[in-house]
């Protein structure tokens, strides 16, 4: 049987109150998910601008400096998350949003920001800013849309992050001898590849574990390795190619659409 509702005067007042409870609900969480917006914010920037001073100082090099923010404004920005509503998703998007915009000032001349510049552009040219920097932060903002506390989502940033940023390196330190270089792409070597897929992997799983934790995955992380090994070889497949600043997109949104292919979502 269906339960009692309150009738006449007794129903009205149940309704109202709970309109009120519900606006109160509201409320509350438009609070903290601007209480969160601006604590994300703050440490995003805290990171950020302490790279770009250790640039400007010389105490890193601008090659080591770019490939620490590359690496990890991902998983700091992940870290936040729980900071935000169950449908805080959309005003944590602005976060990456307002970084990406800043690039786009910068690289447009709008803003003259020259440690930025310095810190993240290889050529020294601003308008480098417009193509990797910017495509970087766009991904953060889908996949802060379209993925919210989702696994697809995290790992597409994990790739992005740890798989395609150590690439380089790797490759640079280890995939110089004979044989080294992939014949499909000779700017690309075996060592990147393999580091993309090891680091890539790695930060999704970590991730994977972490979102089962905390109740936003019904996934363990002996359901998840299978999918998640998959899509990371993809990404790693695809960043072998020849797309320069491209591979900025391109990985992350094949590593999200092999995972959405397998099913893999929460």
């Amino acid at each position: 049987p269906e339960p009692l509702r309150p009738r006449g005067l007794g129903r009205h007042r149940w309704g109202r109150r709970w309109r009120c409870a519900r606006m109160l609900d509201l409320t509350q969480g438009r609070q903290r998910d601007a209480l969160a917006f601006g604590a994300s914010s703050l440490l995003m920037v805290l990171f950020v601008e302490g790279v770009k001073a250790l640039a400007s100082s010389g105490k890193c090099s601008s090659v080591a400096a770019r490939k620490c923010m590359h690496c990890g404004a991902g998983p700091i920005f992940v870290l936040t998350w729980p900071m935000f509503t169950p449908d805080g998703g959309i005003i944590a998007s602005l976060v990456p949003l307002a970084m990406t915009l800043k690039f786009a000032a910068t690289g447009l001349g709008i803003v003259r920001n020259d440690a930025e510049v310095k810190s993240m552009c290889r050529s020294g040219d601003r308008r480098e800013l417009l193509r990797g920097p910017f495509i970087y932060g766009s991904v953060f903002v889908l996949a802060t849309l379209l993925s919210w506390r989702s696994i697809d989502g995290v790992a597409a940033v994990m790739a992005l992050c740890l798989g395609d940023g150590l690439a380089e390196p790797f490759g640079r330190r280890f995939g110089q001898g004979p044989g080294g270089r992939l014949p499909w792409s000779r700017s690309k070597s075996w060592a990147g590849s393999g580091a993309f897929l090891v680091f890539a992997l790695a930060g999704s799983a970590a991730f994977a574990a972490l979102f089962y934790n905390w109740g936003w995955s019904g996934h363990t992380l002996a359901e998840i390795m299978r999918p998640l090994l998959v899509a990371c070889a993809a990404g790693a497949l695809v960043e072998s190619l020849p797309l320069r600043d491209f591979d900025n997109l391109v990985v992350p949104v094949t590593v999200a659409l092999v995972l959405a292919a397998a099913k893999v979502r929460m």
